[in-house]
């Protein structure tokens, strides 16, 4: 569970089965580490009272940009925010309240007022914030009785409050200055593509009832997601696919007739993309699928 933020995660590619999160807290501030066995799409909004920064292993489109080895995507209260990541990869973040990281009344109104952004901070700067994050949470693991030292946790949080605002010192980059048109853009053709589940419309209809060129459309997804609109909505069609295989019954559910449903005529092909996006077959998913019923009965 990613704190400090409303998120909506989908798995675009699974390439080995290990998943990890570890976080810690040092008083009003949180850093999380996690390892992701595939490609992901995270979509969501920032906590209201705070900056998130995040980095990753691989590179990242971060709103429609690509974010770079040397940059950090900072992401202002209550902003909206789509990160894509294709290959298995690692991530960091770290959660800042904005009273702390901008304490003069200057600073808090800039950030008032800013959006998310990638921030390319001198090197120096940027392996000394990466480092603080690394370093605290190894620290941790191998020293627990850490967490129960306060002196310790304050001087950390000082270091580490300094570190994030030397992000700041020179070139930003606003994260996508067309995300916002490219989001309400794919968000609504994805409502419109999913209220036709089996996918029967073509992307020059789905172009032509959003009012939008083909040619924008695909531009759209593209660059926020790094996929085509068919492959993003094939992606989501198989989410959907395992939502209904999970909450199937051995009795009456198919996998036949929620491929079908879903527009997958080839079920070999249906079978084979969602074993290599899963790791298990989709008769897999239904065996240990637990009937409403059931669950209800046990709860």
């Amino acid at each position: 569970m990613v704190r400090d933020a409303s998120v909506t995660m989908r798995i675009c590619s699974s390439e080995v089965a290990n998943w990890t999160l570890q976080h810690a807290t040092v008083g009003s501030l949180r850093v999380q580490q996690g390892f992701r066995g595939g490609g992901s799409i995270a979509e969501g909004a920032t906590g209201s009272d705070g900056w998130t920064f995040y980095r990753q292993s691989h590179p990242v489109r971060a709103n429609g940009q690509v974010l770079n080895e040397d940059e950090v995507f900072a992401a202002p209260p209550g902003s909206e925010f789509c990160l894509v990541c294709k290959p298995s990869h690692e991530w960091i973040t770290v959660f800042i309240p904005s009273s702390l990281l901008f304490p003069s009344t200057p600073d808090l109104e800039f950030a008032s007022s800013a959006r998310a952004q990638l921030l390319k901070p001198p090197p120096h700067v940027k392996r000394r914030f990466m480092s603080l994050l690394h370093r605290f949470l190894a620290a941790k693991e191998s020293h627990p009785q850490l967490l129960d030292h306060p002196v310790a946790l304050d001087a950390y949080q000082q270091e580490l409050q300094s570190a994030a605002q030397g992000l700041f010192a020179r070139d930003q980059r606003f994260a996508g200055g067309h995300f916002d048109r490219w989001r309400r853009l794919t968000q609504s053709t994805l409502e419109l593509a999913m209220s036709h589940p089996e996918g029967s419309l073509s992307i020059s209809e789905l172009a032509r009832r959003t009012g939008a060129p083909e040619r924008t459309l695909r531009t759209a997804f593209h660059r926020s997601y790094g996929f085509s609109p068919q492959e993003y909505l094939r992606i989501q069609r198989l989410h959907q696919a395992r939502r209904l295989l999970r909450a199937g019954h051995q009795g009456r559910t198919t996998v036949s007739r929620i491929a079908f449903e879903l527009g997958f005529w080839d079920l070999g092909r249906f079978a084979g993309a969602y074993r290599t996006l899963f790791g298990e077959r989709p008769s897999e998913t239904l065996r240990k699928a637990v009937p409403d019923s059931i669950s209800a009965r046990h709860s």
